[in-house]
């Protein structure tokens, strides 16, 4: 089954807005949607599944739009994981994700799973009027399939991410739904990873 990565360029850049969007247009494909954050905190309304050294994992329970967790089950998930790991000890809950879910379709919201996570489909959301680029962005970019640009404005930096990028397909940002062309793409990613599985 598909497995489809969504990071951001920086922080409230879109990101699940982006992932609501893809559950929501494809909910036929009973995603399991997982939000991996470096930011160590007791979430509300989720229940621990697993922990290690440095990482641990919660479902979300509770639907009330507060997290992009309960977003993402508002937006159709099945399921909606919560994976909290300091970036050096993130490759062992991403193994045993994978090991789990690997007969099942579901989106990742995160950059830094990047170097962890063999996705179908690699995903980053770009802001041309943002100067900040994490780390673990510039990494996700030299893999994604794909760059999604928030926003237009100014509209020469948007020329100059289609120049300096020109074999990558580059897709709008939208608040709500899908562009065409980008739901092409993930169809034609959920057929291929379903033929091979």
């Amino acid at each position: 089954m598909a497995l489809i990565l969504v990071g951001g360029q920086t922080k409230n850049v879109g990101k699940s807005t982006l992932v609501c969007n893809i559950i929501a247009a494809f909910r036929q494909f009973h995603w399991t949607a997982v939000k991996i954050t470096a930011h160590l905190h007791q979430p509300e309304g989720c229940e621990l599944l697993s922990q290690g050294l440095g990482w641990s994992v919660w479902e979300q329970h509770q639907m009330e739009g507060r997290t992009d967790t309960d977003r993402f089950l508002n937006a159709g998930a099945e399921r909606a994981l919560l994976v909290q790991a300091e970036h050096e000890y993130l490759d062992e809950p991403c193994t045993m994700l994978e090991q789990q879910f690997s007969t099942l379709n579901w989106i990742v919201e995160s950059s830094s799973a990047t170097t962890c996570l063999h996705a179908d489909l690699s995903l980053l959301i770009v802001d041309p009027t943002q100067a900040d680029f994490k780390d673990s962005a510039q990494k996700q970019l030299a893999s994604a399939d794909a760059l999604v640009v928030r926003g237009t404005d100014p509209e020469h930096r948007v020329r100059d991410i289609r120049r300096s990028f020109q074999d990558m397909p580059i897709f709008p940002l939208l608040e709500n739904g899908l562009q065409q062309e980008i739901s092409f793409l993930i169809r034609k990613i959920i057929a291929s990873s379903t033929l091979n599985s």
